[in-house]
């Protein structure tokens, strides 16, 4: 099998337009598989939904025990449920703005996807075990949720903790466009 990187997008897809053109360059600068799957989103997100195109890289054997995975938003609560579903293992899970209890004042879909992509604690347990290194990188002014619930998401997911100073949600809307501490990971992960 060979190395490869997936990006999984939020809930709105708006990680095309903050920091996924970063890690597309450092993957063809590096010459390394990238894959950014576009999932249904807003209302019609789910794991089944999103399942669905996972299993047409999964059945082909191109995420597999050697593929990295970095989440955004959304994606860091429907790819652990997705992996345990699966009994999938992977090399590196990455969660860019992972987060328990949505906290957000919306009151339309979001509260409805958040709630059927709720990680339960066994589903959190068992993927620890299918994920060799697990990494959360979080900051102090998510407009999602308090800090305090973005390190509950990386001690639940018994992550290494990364802490971006000022960097919100890591979408355009907060000047992200690319995220320095993510691009070291992608070194490590591609030199091991």
């Amino acid at each position: 099998m060979m190395k490869n990187i997936f990006l999984i997008h939020s809930l709105n897809g708006n990680t095309i337009d903050s920091f996924a053109g970063s890690v597309e360059k450092f993957c063809k600068d590096n010459n390394i598989d990238y894959y950014y799957p576009i999932f249904p989103i807003r209302a019609e997100a789910s794991p089944e939904s999103w399942g669905k195109i996972l299993d047409e890289y999964k059945d082909k054997g191109i995420l597999n025990s050697d593929s990295m995975v970095i989440t955004h938003s959304i994606g860091t609560k429907i790819v652990p449920k997705y992996l345990v579903k699966n009994n999938l293992s992977i090399d590196t899970f990455v969660s860019v703005a992972g987060f328990v209890d949505y906290s957000g004042t919306r009151t339309d879909y979001i509260v409805d996807v958040m709630r059927i992509t709720k990680v339960s604690d066994e589903e959190f347990d068992r993927c620890k075990s299918l994920v060799k290194n697990r990494f959360s990188i979080y900051s102090d002014n998510d407009s999602n949720s308090p800090l305090e619930k973005c390190i509950k998401y990386a001690e639940k997911l018994g992550a290494e903790k990364i802490f971006v100073k000022g960097a919100g949600h890591f979408t355009q809307k907060d000047n992200i466009t690319e995220i320095k501490e993510l691009n070291e990971i992608m070194k490590e992960y591609i030199n091991k």
